[in-house]
């Protein structure tokens, strides 16, 4: 489900990596706090952000320069125009071209370069499902620490990943029909019975749960709640969770402002950090440095996704940044980046580069067992 293959290479005549503007080394200590399997930095704002700022002017000067300032960004959805809006009003030269392709998305990189069309300059994904990606050596390998990061930012994903987000398994829940379980293995109780959708494309749910007691038991898991008539396979869980026909979904962060719903962490929840880089087709490579930038680390562009209701359906920061960065979450933002760290500090389990191939594997165990 997850992994594509292809017989090609990346062309070898595209832009090489850029060079940082000077010595970008901060010479900064991250001031550490262990967040699970990430490291945040609290000191991010007073002692990195500055020297990546002053790079980001650089890259700016580059990527209006290169390939006429156009830049064309893939992701999983389209780019809306307000949150390219906000791009342009620090970086106005620059022509954004996007495309959304969900889960086409690793395909579409693969095939561009097979083609010599035009490609996106950025990539994205978490490490299930940029695993196409990187595994054709899609990622330049850019050395972020070079431009200003913290070298602990770095530490699960590969070469010329840039962490920008997390995501991750939660319950989200009508709370004026019902009151969720803290783990999947209570939603077996009678009470649940045909109160629970899941979408077909969305097994990772229990990826989590596999990785913890192991695949048989996941599996076990998955059949039990189906036989029972408590999950229900539904193509749209958005609407009965509103109305609470069906008031649990398991699913990742909430898009749906209803007050009413609530999205909770549950026992073995996975909890992933998604990246973003510079794609080795890439035409604009100063253009993609610039934007991975930007949206992952520009206070003032994070602040508008944490406080500003037309931004917060965005994925949440990466948990790294500091505390006083969530701790300014209003409405969704607010229910989706508390859920996340939540389930992190409950010891949720955490995709690594070393636990892809796991990840992965449980993953399409449990899709055969929700959709076989």
């Amino acid at each position: 489900m997850l992994l594509l293959s292809s017989c090609s290479t990346p062309q070898e005549d595209a832009p090489s990596a850029l060079e940082p503007a000077g010595d970008g080394a901060t010479g900064a200590t991250c001031e550490a706090v262990e967040i699970g399997a990430f490291t945040r930095c609290e000191n991010f704002y007073e002692d990195f952000w500055p020297e990546i700022d002053r790079q980001m002017d650089a890259l700016y000067e580059q990527a209006k320069e290169t390939d006429g300032g156009r830049l064309v960004v893939w992701d999983w959805y389209e780019l809306s125009p307000e949150v390219i809006a906000e791009f342009n009003g620090r970086y106005p030269d620059i022509e954004i071209e996007t495309r959304g392709l969900t889960y086409n998305l690793p395909s579409a990189v693969i095939s561009a370069q097979a083609t010599g069309a035009r490609n996106t300059d950025v990539l994205s994904g978490s490490l299930l499902s940029a695993a196409a990606m990187t595994d054709e050596g899609y990622w330049d390998e850019v050395d972020w620490t070079q431009f200003g990061i913290p070298e602990e930012f770095l530490e699960l994903g590969g070469a010329g990943m840039l962490p920008d987000s997390m995501n991750g398994s939660l319950m989200q829940v009508n709370t004026d029909r019902i009151e969720a379980p803290a783990s999947l293995d209570e939603l077996l109780a009678p009470e649940y019975e045909g109160k629970v959708s899941i979408a077909n494309y969305n097994p990772i749910v229990f990826s989590g749960y596999g990785m913890a007691e192991g695949e048989d038991a996941m599996v076990d898991l998955i059949g039990e709640l189906k036989s029972s008539g408590t999950l229900q396979v539904l193509e749209d869980q958005n609407s009965p969770l509103s109305s609470g026909d069906v008031p649990i979904a398991l699913n990742q962060t909430l898009f749906n402002p209803n007050p009413s719903l609530a999205a909770q962490p549950f026992d073995h929840s996975g909890v992933f950090a998604q990246f973003s880089g510079v794609n080795i087709d890439a035409d604009n490579k100063p253009g993609a440095m610039l934007w991975a930038l930007w949206n992952a680390f520009d206070p003032d562009w994070l602040e508008l996704r944490m406080t500003d209701e037309q931004f917060s359906t965005t994925q949440v920061p990466y948990p790294g940044l500091p505390t006083s960065l969530f701790e300014q979450a209003t409405g969704l933002m607010e229910k989706n980046a508390d859920a996340l760290l939540l389930s992190i500090e409950n010891g949720a389990e955490t995709e690594t580069e070393a636990t892809r191939d796991e990840w992965i594997a449980l993953t399409n165990a449990a899709d055969a067992a929700l959709n076989g």
